[in-house]
């Protein structure tokens, strides 16, 4: 999928600290933006092993393994392992939330190596690739919009 989104953070300040607890608001404050774009449909829950996207509490659409927060330099990140889940076509791959600092610093949203179950490669005229690119990768591109929008304001 690669970018989703990417967005220069306002008053040119960093949105997070840069250290592993910075590096895991990304990712936290990330599957959050999840909950609250789905109006609670869609919820992050963590767990010994990782962190799942349930819907409706019952089905697991991503199953991804603990946060992995790195800094190096001017980036803060932080990294989950795509494991599994209802949506995932093959294990493999990674969410990435980033941070670069310096004199223009910026958000990204990245979805790296994933393949969809609803893979458009393999069903590009099929229901599999319509509703991946209708309902899936819309979401995603939606929710990492507003998910840098609200990060990169101004903090208080």
């Amino acid at each position: 999928m690669g970018v989703a989104a990417e967005q220069p953070i306002a008053g040119g300040s960093s949105a997070v600290d840069s250290s592993d607890a910075g590096a895991l608001r990304l990712g936290t404050e990330y599957l959050a933006e999840i909950g609250r774009a789905t109006r609670g449909l869609i919820k992050s829950r963590a767990g010994a092993d990782g962190v799942d996207l349930v819907l409706a509490g019952r089905m697991k659409l991503f199953a991804f393994g603990p946060p992995q927060p790195t800094v190096d330099g001017d980036r803060t990140e932080c990294r989950f392992e795509i494991r599994g889940g209802l949506l995932v076509g093959r294990e493999g791959g990674s969410l990435v939330v980033t941070q670069h600092s310096g004199p223009a610093p910026e958000l990204v949203v990245e979805v790296d190596g994933y393949v969809p179950r609803l893979d458009p490669a393999f069903s590009r005229r099929g229901v599999g690739g319509f509703l991946y690119r209708v309902l899936q990768e819309r979401a995603h591109s939606a929710i990492s919009r507003r998910f840098v929008e609200r990060m990169a304001q101004p903090r208080a």
